[in-house]
């Protein structure tokens, strides 16, 4: 499977935060003034568990950090495994709302118990632009879940985002920063909550 071009031309990961379970990495990326992030954490949920969380669009306002809105563009040529994102941002003021849509591609490795959700953003206006919206149209972000025992998944989040608008250069990377460590905590609570809930039957 062809995936979208994430970019892979950086600088060294520089280990930025390292608390609560969670290790945030940062460094520069050839071409892009603003920074790419990387959030690692391990949870002790089965890869199945943590794939489903991310493959429900509709319940990321649930956890991704900011979220507005989430849902599946259907396409002919969508399927599981390919299909369009849209994601709405809620941001903070004086600042417009962003939104953006996301080309998205699911790797599977069964034999290495690894699944990677790659995305691009699409630069042109695949569906109209929005009121008190400003578009996203430079961003690319990758999940990675990897199996490391029968009920415990690493999970590894990297994104690179150029918010686009006047003032880009200035909330580009603690925008990013944010989005990518408290979506990592967001999601793992709510699945630490869930295993919880099904251990006691509630």
């Amino acid at each position: 499977m062809v995936l979208p071009a994430i970019s892979v031309a950086g600088g060294e990961w520089k280990l930025i935060v390292d608390k609560d379970g969670i290790t945030l990495f940062a460094r520069e990326v050839s071409g892009h003034s603003e920074m790419q992030f990387k959030g690692v954490c391990i949870i002790n949920r089965p890869l199945e568990s943590v794939g489903s969380v991310l493959y429900d669009t509709a319940s990321y306002p649930k956890w991704f950090f900011n979220c507005i809105e989430a849902k599946k563009i259907i396409t002919e040529n969508s399927s599981e495994l390919h299909f369009l994102f849209y994601v709405a941002i809620d941001t903070p003021w004086p600042f417009e709302d962003r939104d953006v849509v996301y080309k998205t591609e699911v790797s599977l490795d069964f034999a290495s118990g690894k699944v990677v959700i790659s995305s691009i953003a699409l630069k042109r206006a695949f569906i109209p632009l929005r009121k008190r919206y400003v578009r996203i149209t430079d961003s690319e972000n990758q999940w990675i879940l990897e199996g490391i025992a029968v009920d415990r998944t690493r999970i590894t989040f990297m994104n690179r985002t150029n918010v686009a608008g006047p003032f880009a250069n200035l909330i580009s990377n603690p925008g990013i920063r944010d989005t990518t460590i408290h979506s990592l905590k967001n999601l793992k609570k709510m699945l630490n909550h869930s295993d919880a809930a099904e251990k006691t039957g509630s």
